[in-house]
C-alpha cells in the first residue's frame, strides 16, 4: 500500500480524476487530492490556465508543501500537467517523498531549484506529440534519473487519460492506468525489501 499526494490539471479537480483516485484506493492505497481551485473546475484548458495565473505560482507550490505536511506518511507523489510541477518539486525537494509519477509534464530539475534525486523513483507518461511538453526536457529529465521509465502514447490527445477532458481515449487512459497500478506495485515491494533490510 502507497500513501499518495495526487495533483490535479489546468481543468482543476474534475470527476474523471477523483475518480481515478478512487480506483488507486479501491487497490488499497490511501491517495490524497489537495485541491488549489478549491472545487471550482474547467472544461476549456485556456480558462483553467487563466485561473492558475491568477492563483499564482506561489501559491501552487504552497498548496502542495500544506500537503505535504499535512500527509506525514505520504511518500508518493504523482502530478497531472499543470500538477506534474507540484509533483516534481515535492520529490526533488523532499528526501520522505520516494516515488513521483508524472503525466503530461515535466520541468528541468534546475528551474525547480535543484537535480533529480536518484533515491527517488520516477515514472514519466507523455502524449506524442504534446504541444504542452517540451521533448527537450523530456529527455533532459530522463537523462538526470537513469532509472527512470518514460512511456509515450502515439497520436493522443494532451490529457487522454481523464474522461472529463476531450483529449480522452478510453483504450490509452486503460493503458495508463495499468502502468500505474503495477508500478505502484513495484514501489511496494521495494520498500517491503527495505524494510526488511533495516
Amino acid at each position: 500500500m502507497a500513501e499518495i499526494l495526487l495533483f490535479h490539471h489546468a481543468l482543476g479537480l474534475t470527476i474523471g480524476l477523483q475518480s481515478f483516485a478512487e480506483r488507486l484506493r479501491a487497490n488499497h492505497h490511501v491517495v490524497h487530492c489537495p485541491d488549489a481551485y478549491s472545487g471550482q473546475t474547467f472544461k476549456n484548458l485556456d480558462d483553467g490556465l487563466r485561473f492558475a495565473q491568477d492563483i499564482g505560482h506561489d501559491a501552487l507550490e504552497e498548496v502542495a508543501n500544506r500537503a505535504y505536511r499535512q500527509h506525514r506518511d505520504a511518500a508518493v507523489v504523482i502530478g497531472f500537467s499543470l500538477g506534474s510541477s507540484q509533483a516534481q518539486q515535492l520529490a526533488q525537494h523532499k528526501r520522505r517523498i520516494k516515488a513521483c509519477l508524472l503525466m503530461g509534464g515535466a520541468q528541468a530539475p534546475e528551474s525547480l531549484g535543484g537535480d533529480w534525486r536518484h533515491t527517488c523513483h520516477l515514472q514519466l507518461h507523455v502524449a506524442d506529440p504534446d504541444e504542452w511538453v517540451d521533448p527537450d526536457v523530456v529527455e533532459g529529465l530522463m537523462y538526470r534519473a537513469p532509472n527512470g521509465e518514460l512511456f509515450r502514447y502515439n497520436s493522443k490527445g494532451h490529457m487522454f487519460v481523464d474522461p472529463s477532458s476531450r483529449d480522452y481515449d478510453a483504450d490509452a487512459a486503460d493503458q495508463f492506468e495499468d502502468r500505474v497500478v503495477d508500478w505502484l506495485a513495484t514501489i511496494d515491494a521495494d520498500a517491503g525489501e527495505a524494510w526488511a533490510r533495516f
